[in-house]
This record gives C-alpha cells, structure tokens and sequence, in this order.
C-alpha cells in the first residue's frame, strides 16, 4: 500500500476508535460512498468522513495543519453536501489528534493552528458536533 494510503487508512482507524467509544454501532462504507463511516446512536445515524494529514505549514510565524475538504467528481473538485456527510474528522496524525466538526458551513478547507490541536478534546468535539447534527436534521 502506498504511503499516502497507508497515512488515510491511520487516520480513519484512529477515528473509528473514537467513535465506538462514544456511538451504539460504526459501520465502515463501500469504496463509492461518499462517507467513510456509518454510525448509530440510539434512533440517529450519521455519516462520518475522515480527513488526515501529516504537514504543517508556517502562517505569521506559527504552524498550522490544513485539511481539503473537496471530492472530485468527474475530475472537478465540489465540497460534500449535507445530505452526503455529517460529520468530519479531521485527524492530525503527529499528534494523534481527531476533531469531529459538524458539515455545516465549512468552506474548501480546514485549517487550524497545532497550538489549537494540541488543546482538542476529542469526545466533546463527537459530541458537540452530533448534537448540533441532531438539532439541524
């Protein structure tokens, strides 16, 4: 396996251990899904997508982790729907990091200062981010 696979196959095998900590069932998806996982929690369902990186980049002196959020479709980049994913995890791999963020008015990107990573709980962001899910469906 290539290693651009190997670090989004880590990513996605980190947030699944966070999300069966918290969640009733965690369903890996078919390759065409748009979605990495299907979780339940009691009468709720969400789709779950993993993003991942290793890099940083330097910003006004600070470092930073960057996430795309695009898919391509036909070989044009479009963001996720609503109705194709619920919940990202974004997973900073270096410091075995996962923030779960609700889709729900992200942009292209996600980025974030590794000062900021470095302070993320991970239970309160599944959480806060299924709560918000629940509340907008």
């Amino acid at each position: 396996m290539p290693p651009f696979y190997r670090m989004g196959r880590a990513g996605e095998y980190l947030a699944a251990s966070w999300l069966i900590r918290q969640l009733d069932e965690i369903y890996e998806a078919s390759a065409p899904s748009r979605y990495d996982f299907l979780c339940t929690d009691k009468e709720f369902s969400y789709k779950i997508q993993v993003k991942t990186t290793s890099s940083l980049f330097e910003h006004h002196s600070s470092e930073w982790a960057r996430w795309d959020i695009n898919k391509k479709v036909n070989k044009t980049k479009k963001v996720y729907s609503q109705d194709e994913v619920d919940i990202f995890g974004f997973v900073y791999l270096p410091l075995n990091i996962v923030e779960f963020v609700p889709n729900y008015k992200l942009g292209k990107t996600y980025q974030k200062k590794i000062e900021y990573l470095k302070d993320v709980d991970t239970l309160k962001s599944l959480r806060r981010s299924t709560t918000i899910i629940n509340e907008i469906t």
